[in-house]
């Protein structure tokens, strides 16, 4: 009998995030296609039960970055959704700290296929080093992703130099190779 695809999928620890990931490992389930659906344990447990007749192929992996030592964030708090807009940036450096435990996950489980959130960077060198092919799925329409930059500006130092202040929000995208006009207002940068 022939093994199934296994698809190892990894989001965001936002709900914007996470849901339209687990709808996708629910298409992908119903394609016949076995999902590792890859968050925290927290964030898991909040997702919405999955039909039954699907429970076979979806398997949930919960992966956590207090085993890397981190004590960036108080207990419990794994999403978004857990803490003020302004400690995000504790919550993005603990969410980096899933790349080691993950990358343990690919070694033992060797997916198919790994796809993933734009915002999970690490997850390309984890796909480089363990030779899986990776998607990058993002849940926002191509208009918004055109808006945050070309791929390469996407993370690292490159989206820093890209998008350095809330400023050069302000304007419309240089990139863009047609006439526009769309930017943030000031107070919706910041």
């Amino acid at each position: 009998m022939e093994r199934a695809i296994h698809a190892a999928l990894v989001p965001f620890v936002a709900f914007g995030h996470l849901i339209p990931f687990y709808e996708l490992s629910i298409t992908l389930a119903k394609a016949g296609i076995h999902v590792s659906f890859i968050s925290t344990r927290n964030n898991i447990q909040r997702l919405p039960q999955l039909p039954s007749h699907l429970s076979s192929l979806i398997t949930f992996v919960p992966l956590s970055w207090s085993t890397v030592g981190s004590n960036l964030l108080a207990e419990g708090i794994e999403a978004t959704v857990d803490i003020p807009a302004e400690d995000g940036k504790h919550l993005l450096a603990a969410f980096d700290l899933l790349k080691h435990p993950f990358k343990q996950f690919v070694i033992e489980q060797s997916p198919d296929w790994i796809i993933s959130d734009f915002v999970c960077y690490w997850t390309v060198d984890v796909a480089k080093e363990c030779y899986i092919p990776l998607v990058i799925f993002s849940a926002f329409s191509a208009a918004t992703n055109l808006f945050y930059g070309p791929p390469e500006y996407l993370s690292g130092n490159a989206q820093r130099r890209l998008r350095s202040s809330p400023e050069d929000l302000t304007s419309p995208p240089w990139w863009v190779s047609f006439r526009s006009l769309v930017h943030y207002r000031r107070y919706e940068a910041i």
